[in-house]
């Protein structure tokens, strides 16, 4: 399962490196707003949309994606829980992005969570390799782009990071170098099929930016405690604005 997991991490940062590679650096600042809702492991509600672009995946990945389709973390399964996010990434071309965050929930289960996003993923890091940087600013991708996951609608997202942070559960450090993804994108969940935060769309790119993911991937060899061991929470109503100095 860990091995498996790590494999998602992979996918999750297989994208385009050509989007962001605009002269001068462009710098967003986000703050989490709105409903704050943890994503529970369960079938992906887009998995029959998705099925086109993963039967054209090697088989390794196909397996991968199609067993996180049965029962991974993009279902329409969601818990309302609470946190803030509060962060400014710096994007400067292929080269030179940073980031300075910080995002606090309580989960599902009460527990206390901090995670400290301070680095992009280094060159030479494993699977969180960095793409445009480590930092894209104003980026279409997931669902049918055929860039990142297609378990994920497609979204047009204003800023998307991939990095390390540290992650302290309960006051205690679980993770000193977590891979983290975290982008602010258009909606793509609503009312539907009984639910109050179901995905509403395959493609997701007209609705309003206005949505803020975290996602944590766990350790090699290890999950986190959570139901299904990989932390996924969104922020449903945040901001963002992007400014770009010389």
């Amino acid at each position: 399962m860990a091995r498996i997991i790590r494999g998602v991490a992979v996918m999750l940062i297989a994208v385009s490196t050509t989007a962001s590679a605009q002269a001068g650096t462009r710098v967003t600042r986000v703050v989490g707003g709105g409903p704050v809702i943890q994503v529970l492991p369960g079938p992906d509600a887009m998995g029959d949309s998705a099925a086109m672009v993963i039967a054209k995946a090697p088989a390794e990945k196909q397996k991968m994606l199609k067993m996180m389709a049965m029962d991974g973390p993009f279902s329409d399964k969601t818990a309302v829980v609470s946190g803030s996010f509060r962060g400014t990434f710096w994007d400067r071309g292929a080269k030179g992005d940073s980031v300075s965050a910080l995002a606090t929930f309580k989960a599902q289960d009460g527990a206390a969570w901090k995670v400290v996003i301070d680095r992009v993923a280094p060159e030479d890091e494993g699977p969180m390799d960095p793409h445009w940087g480590g930092v894209g600013t104003d980026v279409t991708y997931h669902g049918a782009t055929g860039l990142g996951l297609p378990l994920v609608p497609t979204v047009r997202s204003q800023v998307s990071y991939y990095g390390m942070a540290h992650v302290y559960r309960n006051g205690t450090l679980v993770d000193d170098a977590a891979a983290v993804h975290v982008m602010l994108t258009s909606q793509t969940r609503g009312k539907a099929r009984g639910s109050s935060y179901a995905y509403t769309c395959w493609d997701c790119t007209k609705n309003k930016v206005e949505q803020l993911h975290l996602m944590l991937m766990p350790p090699m060899g290890k999950m986190y405690p959570v139901p299904g061991g990989i932390v996924h929470v969104m922020w449903q109503k945040s901001r963002g604005t992007t400014t770009k100095v010389a």
